[in-house]
């Protein structure tokens, strides 16, 4: 039977627990700070930095941020990265400098503050759409992902089918918001035809490199084999913008089902000139050995049906299991390259 003492002993350790996580996420955000800042490591890894950043939602994390943002000396995809990270993180605080940097000569820049600032005035909003006629909650609301993503699917989504939600995708007319809306629709619903509106997406739109270099980071999600082709086209156009064949690049990797062929794409543009596309592919490369797959063979007399099967740890639930989250039915977002 516990006594009063016991019970204060449980308060203090609880408030020691919760002030040693604190005094750890503050280390966090100031390492992660302090080597965005840095350039000596390059806009690859700096742009993860920004990513990482607005992932973990964190405020103490917008000074940072708003800091490389602001700069516009500084590397176009490393300043996108921190745009799309203030969203993420969300403060109302972030408003006046996106609205600002919306006009950013950067094309991608600006476009990248304009989706934020409509994805924090929607979440001030209260998260929810104006169309009376949409569910209250619907399938494609309900993301497999743990991943915070620029934009909501939509509840009007639910009763359309997946061409017909490419139709918003591709309508360089809409809204560049309503159109990211339409992406991860397609994401949270999977399978092959929203795979092929997404693919068509990624090769035919030319009006936005912010849009197709996020629909080829959700197809590295949906890790599906029907993909490869979409993400090889993409990753072969030398005049696409970097950022584009970046995340085609690293989605390729993430393809576990078809891996010798996107090994094969993927070392043909080791050498790329393009520093952000050939370190892509070398970490994409890399990734594939770190989680166990690009090595694995069978012996041909243990080639049966199911044999194969029970020798290969899928590439999202080895990366569940590493990170904690195999019992939770959340799917890690891919190229999370240690735990």
């Amino acid at each position: 039977m516990k006594n009063k003492s016991d019970d204060g002993d449980d308060d203090e350790d609880r408030e020691t627990t919760t002030s040693s996580d604190e005094d750890i996420s503050l280390v966090v955000i100031q390492t992660l700070s302090k080597s965005l800042n840095d350039s000596r490591h390059g806009a690859l890894l700096r742009h993860e930095f920004a990513y990482v950043m607005g992932q973990l939602r964190d405020e103490r994390s917008v000074s940072a941020l708003t800091q490389t943002l602001l700069d516009e000396g500084d590397d176009i995809m490393v300043r996108h990265e921190c745009a799309e990270a203030l969203g993420a993180i969300g403060s109302s605080s972030s408003i006046e400098t996106l609205e600002v940097c919306a006009k950013d000569k950067s094309i991608e820049v600006g476009q990248t503050c304009q989706l934020a600032l409509d994805f924090i005035r929607w979440k001030i909003n209260g998260g929810t759409d104006s169309d009376e006629h949409a569910p209250i909650a619907c399938a494609c609301m309900i993301s497999p992902y743990s991943s915070v993503d620029p934009a909501p699917p939509h509840p009007k989504h639910e009763g359309l089918s997946a061409a017909e939600i490419g139709i918003i995708l591709e309508d360089e007319s809409a809204p560049l918001f309503e159109r990211f809306r339409a992406m991860f629709s397609l994401r949270n619903r999977g399978g092959k035809e929203a795979v092929k509106e997404l693919g068509n997406a990624l090769i035919n739109d030319e009006s936005s490199a912010l849009l197709r270099h996020e629909v080829a980071y959700v197809l590295g999600q949906l890790q599906h084999p029907d993909a490869v082709e979409y993400l090889e086209t993409s990753l072969k156009r030398c005049n696409e913008h970097r950022m584009v064949r970046h995340e085609s690049a690293e989605a390729l990797g993430a393809i576990e089902e078809r891996w010798g062929e996107c090994e094969l794409i993927l070392e043909q543009f080791m050498n790329d000139k393009d520093d952000v596309v050939r370190e892509s592919c070398i970490v994409a490369l890399d990734a594939a050995d770190y989680w166990g797959y690009a090595n694995q063979s069978v012996d041909e007399g243990d080639a049966i049906e199911g044999c194969v099967e029970n020798q290969r740890t899928n590439f999202s639930i080895h990366k569940a299991e590493t990170n904690g989250m195999a019992k939770t039915g959340v799917l890690i977002n891919h190229f999370n390259l240690a735990d």
